[in-house]
């Protein structure tokens, strides 16, 4: 009898201590979930915050962006009349050079120096025996020297002012570019930065969408364990 009641007040220890066990797991698996629930509210939050934050990046960059078009597409249209103004410049200088060498040549100096320029030519390619004395062409020659810097000097003197002009033209467009060059670059910039935000916004969401997933199921499973402790707990009542 004694060893029979040993074994059943043994047995019955070995219950209770289970059942225990499994009570204070149950007793502790709300407090789990608590922290595991903590746990993913920090990161929804914190992950909110990054969020909004790429949200108001983005929206200043891209009124950035928009700005900067509208100055680049200005620098754009000043560029190009630069550029017009420089090609049509260059046409002006060509038809007053065309103009002044025409006037000259019809004029008694160019009819003269188109004759001696003649001469010249055929006594350096054409010299033989019957060539006259070395006076001559010496004298020649200095004539022709004079006549020659009288036909510079009228064409610098007559295209000076286009040829200033067109100087100044060239360095206005050359400034122009630059300037336009320059906005374009920053305007690939903040384009690469825009691009770049919306690639990491759209991967916060994805995780924000996956943390409200986990959410929602945790939520679900937090529902169905109360249930069990709570059926548990009227079974053992009874």
């Amino acid at each position: 009898m004694s060893s029979i009641n040993q074994n059943t007040i043994r047995t019955s220890r070995m219950h209770l201590r289970s059942t225990t066990q499994r009570q204070e797991r149950r007793r502790n698996l709300p407090s789990a979930l608590a922290r595991q629930t903590r746990i993913l509210e920090t990161r929804r939050t914190n992950l909110g915050n990054i969020i909004r934050e790429l949200e108001d990046d983005l929206r200043q960059q891209r009124g950035a962006l928009d700005a900067l078009t509208i100055e680049v597409d200005r620098a754009l249209r000043r560029r190009d009349d630069e550029r017009e103004h420089y090609e049509w410049l260059r046409t002006e200088r060509d038809n007053l050079r065309y103009t002044l060498l025409t006037n000259f040549n019809q004029s008694d100096l160019g009819m003269e120096y188109r004759e001696l320029k003649r001469r010249w030519f055929e006594h350096v390619y054409n010299e033989d025996e019957n060539t006259p004395d070395a006076n001559y062409y010496d004298n020649f020659k200095a004539r022709f020297d004079q006549v020659s810097a009288l036909f510079d000097e009228l064409m610098d003197t007559g295209l000076a002012p286009i040829i200033e002009q067109k100087a100044l033209a060239r360095e206005r467009y050359r400034l122009a570019s630059e300037h336009h060059y320059s906005l374009y670059q920053q305007q690939q910039y903040i384009t690469g930065v825009i691009s770049d935000l919306t690639r990491r916004l759209e991967i916060a969401r994805i995780r924000d969408r996956e943390l409200n997933q986990a959410r929602g199921k945790r939520q679900r499973k937090s529902k169905k364990r109360v249930k069990k402790i709570t059926f548990t707990k009227r079974f053992l009542k009874y």
